[in-house]
């Protein structure tokens, strides 16, 4: 019994970040009322307070999850590569895979990342240790690593939101080895090898691998989208993904 208890708490925890997604992506946090969180998750204002203390409460709980997904398909891509400025591209290119892969985050991102550049908080951990290794190994080159870090979230926001304009597959891979490039040379990774890296991130990470399915941890939210979201049509309710069929939401 206690354990059902636990799972259906759960389940409503993660029906209300579903509901804010679909609602803060497209039209900003300040723009949405507790009412309308509530009656896209179908539950009562006091069972939103049963799990968040308000909106800012609920933000901060959609941005993690949605870091900590990036970060999981960030650190698979990465898992076996050791260079620096190379798993700074593949990383970068990563995101554009995940917004491909799930507008309505991306929406999201492009609203929320930098909104936190702290250096010594979670969510830019993955960040802080590959320039902060670049960095004492000589392989990048930054004035502080503060600077580093805003710099990289604040292009790795950039591409989201322009992968948010794509159309095609092409373009993307294209616009990431773009970023890339920029990115890398701002560590001072000489021109010639970052037009290389950079070239190669976006194919193996954006072009060639992974294509999202089933398996996909960054889209769980959007999946589990709650039916009368998607009934109320609200923004981002349906799929989004480049070249994906709409997806039906569960109940």
């Amino acid at each position: 019994m206690q354990a059902t208890s636990k799972r259906g708490r759960a389940a409503t925890r993660e029906a209300l970040i579903t509901a804010g997604l679909q609602l803060f992506g497209p039209a900003g946090a300040d723009s949405v009322g507790i009412d309308e969180i509530t009656h896209a998750a179908s539950v009562s204002q006091q069972t939103f307070y049963n799990h968040f203390s308000n909106k800012t409460d609920l933000l901060s709980a959609i941005r993690a999850s949605v870091r900590s997904s990036a970060k999981r398909f960030i650190d698979q891509t990465n898992e076996k590569e050791v260079d620096p400025a190379r798993r700074m591209a593949r990383g970068l290119c990563a995101y554009a895979v995940l917004t491909l892969g799930d507008r309505l985050r991306g929406r999201f991102v492009a609203r929320t990342l930098l909104n936190d550049l702290a250096i010594d908080g979670a969510l830019n951990r993955g960040v802080v240790d590959d320039i902060a290794l670049g960095l004492s190994q000589g392989r990048l080159s930054a004035l502080v690593l503060e600077t580093g870090v805003a710099f990289t979230l604040g292009t790795t926001q950039a591409l989201v939101a322009c992968t948010l304009d794509c159309t095609d597959l092409a373009s993307a891979v294209s616009l990431s080895q773009r970023f890339a490039v920029l990115l890398l040379r701002a560590f001072a990774v000489p021109h010639q090898e970052a037009e290389m890296i950079a070239s190669q991130a976006a194919d193996q990470v954006v072009r060639i691998g992974p294509r999202f399915g089933s398996a996909d941890p960054a889209a769980s939210h959007t999946r589990a989208a709650p039916s009368k979201a998607a009934k109320a049509g609200l923004p981002g309710a349906g799929s989004e993904r480049l070249g994906a069929p709409p997806r039906a939401t569960s109940a």
